[in-house]
């Protein structure tokens, strides 16, 4: 397969285009990183991943995009409830209000 390269200027980056094989690895990579991602950086971890995936978008053919978004908003879905998790306050185990006995 060949890829598609965009050429402008000599002063400008030279864009190469991946191949569906390279996205497809790119995406098990993510695949791989998003736990990492999670354990690293918490409440920031679906933005981290949104970095990488429209770099994976800007580089992958157009045909691969569907499948692109398919397959990250699973992995989009675990980074929000990793940060639902961290926002939600944890209630204190076995600490109750005890009825304080009434004296008449």
């Amino acid at each position: 397969m060949s890829t598609s390269v965009v050429r402008k200027t000599r002063y400008s980056l030279e864009i190469v285009m991946k191949t569906p094989y390279q996205v497809q690895q790119e995406l098990e990579r993510l695949e791989r990183l998003v736990p990492h991602i999670i354990s690293d950086q918490g409440d920031r971890a679906e933005e981290i991943l949104g970095f990488h995936v429209a770099s994976l978008l800007g580089s992958a053919p157009a045909s691969e995009h569907a499948m692109i978004r398919d397959r990250t908003a699973r992995m989009a879905r675990q980074c929000r409830t990793a940060q639902d998790a961290i926002r939600t306050p944890i209630r204190p185990l076995g600490i109750t209000s005890v009825a304080q006995p009434q004296w008449a």
